[in-house]
C-alpha cells in the first residue's frame, strides 16, 4: 500500500521538504544575536510541531483515508504549489539573513528587509510555508493534512500580529509606512 502511494508527486514533496529542513538547520544558527534569548521549551515545542505537522501531513501515504481523489492533475498542482512555496520560503529565509529568528524576537542591530519578495509581501516566508503545506496536503490527499494546513495557517496569521507590533516598536514610522505599501502574506490581497 505505502509503494502504490508513493508516486512521482509524492517524492517532489518529500524531496522539497527535505530541502527546506536542510536549508533551516544549516542557517539556525548564522544570525545576529537575539536580544532575549528563546527557552528550551520553545525550542522543543518547535520541534515537536514540525513532528506533528510532517506527521499529518504524510499520513494518508500509510492509510487508505484520503480526503481528496489521487488525480494527477490535482496532485500535479499541488507538487507545483509545494516547490513554489518551498522555494519561495528559502528565497525569503536567505534574504533576511542575519536578521532571521525563529520566534518573535529582536535582533541586534536589527535592519527591516524590504527587498526581493518583501517588496510585495511582509511575511514571504509565512506565504511559502502555507502554499507548500496546502500544496502537499493536495498530493497526499489526507483530511487531516487540510485541517493541519487550515490550523498553521491560522497561528502563522496570529504570529504575524505579534511580529508586527515588534517592528513597528523597533522601526517607529518606518514599519508602519512599509505596512502602508505592501500585504501581510498575499500580493494585492491580504
Amino acid at each position: 500500500m505505502i509503494r502504490e502511494n508513493l508516486n512521482l508527486f509524492v517524492w517532489i514533496t518529500l524531496c522539497s521538504w527535505i530541502l527546506f529542513g536542510c536549508c533551516w538547520l544549516t542557517l539556525r544558527n548564522r544570525t545576529k544575536e537575539n536580544v532575549q534569548l528563546r527557552t528550551t521549551r520553545q525550542r522543543w515545542l518547535g520541534v515537536i510541531g514540525y513532528t506533528i505537522i510532517f506527521s499529518t501531513l504524510y499520513y494518508p501515504l500509510f492509510t487508505r483515508s484520503h480526503f481528496l481523489p489521487a488525480l494527477p492533475l490535482l496532485q500535479g498542482l499541488g507538487a507545483l504549489l509545494c516547490v513554489a512555496g518551498i522555494a519561495l520560503s528559502i528565497w525569503s529565509r536567505l534574504l533576511l539573513g542575519t536578521n532571521w529568528s525563529g520566534g518573535v524576537a529582536a535582533k541586534r542591530d536589527h535592519e527591516l528587509v524590504v527587498k526581493g519578495p518583501y517588496r510585495l509581501v511582509r511575511h514571504p516566508i509565512y506565504t511559502g510555508f502555507i502554499t507548500a503545506l496546502a500544496g502537499t496536503s493536495l498530493v497526499t490527499g489526507g483530511g487531516a493534512a487540510i485541517i493541519v494546513t487550515i490550523i498553521c495557517a491560522l497561528s502563522l496569521y496570529m504570529k504575524i500580529g505579534q511580529e508586527e507590533i515588534l517592528l513597528n516598536e523597533l522601526f517607529p514610522g518606518t514599519y508602519a509606512a512599509y505596512q502602508q505599501q505592501t500585504r501581510k502574506l498575499i500580493p494585492f490581497l491580504l
